[in-house]
């Protein structure tokens, strides 16, 4: 598998840093209800009048335990209020951050993070840093997200250190409003190719409130379980393919491959487990290996 830290913005002054979702991490729970029933592989997603967000996402490839999880927490209103990655191989937790809703339109994470929301309650700012382990030297990081008149995430463009043009943009590309595609390009260095990614879904099956499959958002994937980015796919994929290119040369660096297979989807179309095998999809982190989806109905 590979698993390799990217260098694709080499022209620009400063490197994307990705966070990862360990393959070796641990369980943690997550929402106000618990999730459900949690055995065989997966929580019920309730009833045809209830409504479920995920509450958390296990990976699980031994077939013994929980070896990572990405947990999130809601509040009365169903705000997710706080998000974890949690290591049982280390017995830590790898990532947490605590969102506090100052306005109708504004979470504040810390002094260096913060989401700017629209109208819909959808996301259209982010800001943070490139490297939160390293605050002092790291670069500033700005995401600004647009949207299609269907709803769905349309651009994503990255300000680095305060740039007045976008150093990086992602335009997706929808066909019967599944994404189908998406190409980044390095714009402030002459709309050179960084990543190019292809799509495919399993039509047969309908699902409601899965996870987004951005194979670009290497920085944000975390924040993509819990909060709005626009409407959700309706079918679970089967396959990504994802290039990465040098975007001076633009010569192919690395390809990841992955397929997605053995569903389990309950009545209602809640996905409670899947399996993801070949490369890791750094944009779609928390799906690798047997996974399981756990849910927080109302």
């Amino acid at each position: 598998m590979k698993k390799g830290f990217l260098k694709y913005i080499g022209v620009l002054a400063s490197a994307i840093v990705l966070i990862n979702c360990s393959k070796d991490g641990g369980s943690s729970g997550g929402g106000n209800n618990g999730g459900g029933d949690t055995t065989g592989g997966g929580t019920t997603g309730g009833s045809k009048d209830t409504n479920c967000v995920l509450a958390a996402i296990s990976q699980v490839n031994s077939g013994i335990g929980s070896e990572s999880s990405l947990a999130a927490y809601y509040n009365s209103n169903y705000e997710v209020t706080k998000l974890i990655i949690y290591d049982s191989v280390n017995n830590t937790k790898s990532f947490e951050a605590d969102l506090n809703y100052i306005t109708a339109d504004s979470i504040i994470i810390d002094q260096y993070q913060y989401f700017i929301l629209d109208a819909n309650g959808r996301v259209i700012r982010f800001k943070t840093k490139s490297d939160l382990s390293d605050l002092t030297t790291s670069d500033d990081y700005l995401y600004e997200y647009t949207y299609n008149n269907d709803g769905y995430l349309s651009t994503r463009n990255l300000y680095i250190n305060g740039s007045l043009s976008a150093n990086l943009s992602t335009a997706y590309t929808y066909i019967n409003n599944l994404l189908m595609s998406c190409k980044e390009i390095a714009v402030s260095s002459g709309n050179l190719k960084v990543l190019e990614s292809t799509l495919t879904y399993n039509t047969s099956l309908q699902i409601r409130n899965w996870i987004y499959t951005f194979p670009d958002a290497t920085q944000e994937y975390m924040y993509l379980t819990a909060l709005n980015f626009g409407k959700r796919p309706a079918n679970p994929l089967t396959q990504v393919v994802t290039k990465i290119y040098d975007p001076p040369s633009g010569t192919l660096l690395d390809t990841w491959t992955t397929s997605y297979s053995n569903y389990r989807v309950d009545a209602y179309g809640y996905v409670l487990s899947g399996e993801a095998n070949g490369d890791l999809q750094q944009g779609i982190a928390c799906f690798y290996g047997k996974t399981n989806f756990y849910y927080d109905c109302h």
